[in-house]
């Protein structure tokens, strides 16, 4: 009966404890929470690629005519703008404009990067001559990076294309450190891994490049990588439809600070990726918000806009 006696004692002193850690656990797993919704803007047209700048955020979205149509070029290939707009307190997009390029005309221009004083853009665009396709034995416009400079009173001007971009090639997704010190995109030069690969080059004042550099075999694969992002704990986030995802293309993060030669590309957790296309993260500053696009289930067109909270990286 003693010996009763003190078991139940001890239980009675061990419950308190073990309740109080049980809530905190509880707790913390729903601080951990990720919350995901689709923007309003969204529509049975294309709209990905956000990226926030200052009190700005920027996305690419379908030319259309005045009735709302998609514009088409001679190949029937749909055109892109990018968009700019504001963000209000839930993540929502307003006072939504077409970016307009008076120097050249409206032309094909999507996924952009931003320097951190917003005074240059690159993006992805085409080349203005043809190279040669290989496979298709025909002269092609393929995809290339620009930079544009904003200037007070003109608004974007001084479109250059990047001088290592050979038309013969594909190169897109243009993606800024955080410092500007280094430009990452993709490419399908030759050498590349998979049907695309991750580059990266270095940039100096805006003004000049360095020489392009392949991604290490721990990043790239024999597969498609898109959409490259760098955060600003310097962490890069790209998408890929390699083997082991959950759906088609896929998010994975890799540790730019980490110098581990074992260390792999890692799959991100739902929500963020799902059974279908998820693509262009993006993530602000303050490392727990951001975008994402997809083409998930019970979207409202083909590619649409995500704002996400409560996200924590792996440290």
């Amino acid at each position: 009966m003693k010996n009763q006696s003190n078991i139940e004692k001890t239980k009675a002193m061990l419950k308190p404890k073990f309740t109080l850690l049980f809530l905190f656990l509880i707790s913390l797993g729903f601080s951990q929470e990720i919350e995901i919704k689709k923007l309003e803007i969204n529509t049975k047209l294309d709209h990905f690629a956000a990226r926030v700048v200052n009190d700005k955020v920027f996305f690419s979205s379908n030319l259309v005519t005045k009735r709302g149509r998609a514009i088409t070029d001679d190949f029937s290939q749909e055109l892109f703008g990018v968009y700019s707009g504001i963000v209000d307190n839930n993540g929502e997009i307003k006072d939504i404009e077409l970016i307009k390029k008076t120097e050249y005309g409206q032309f094909n221009m999507s996924v952009t990067t931003h320097s951190e004083d917003g005074k240059y853009m690159y993006f992805t665009g085409n080349h203005n001559r043809k190279g040669e396709d290989k496979l298709k034995d025909k002269k092609v416009n393929k995809l290339l990076i620009k930079r544009a400079e904003y200037i007070e009173d003109k608004g974007w001007t001084n479109f250059e294309d990047l001088p290592f971009c050979d038309p013969a090639f594909n190169y897109a997704h243009p993606a800024l450190s955080p410092d500007g010190s280094t430009l990452y995109f993709i490419a399908d030069v030759e050498g590349t891994k998979g049907k695309s690969d991750l580059y990266k080059v270095s940039v100096s004042d805006h003004k000049s490049y360095g020489e392009v550099t392949k991604l290490s075999d721990s990043i790239n694969s024999s597969r498609t990588e898109l959409y490259p992002f760098v955060s600003t704990d310097n962490k890069l986030y790209f998408s890929s439809d390699r083997r082991g995802g959950k759906g088609s293309l896929d998010v994975y993060s890799y540790d730019l600070k980490n110098d581990n030669p074992e260390q792999i590309a890692v799959s991100l957790d739902e929500p963020i990726n799902s059974i279908g296309d998820d693509f262009s993260f993006f993530l602000n500053d303050d490392l727990s918000t951001g975008y994402l696009s997809s083409r998930r289930l019970r979207g409202e067109g083909r590619d649409d806009l995500y704002y996400f909270s409560g996200f924590k990286s792996n440290d």
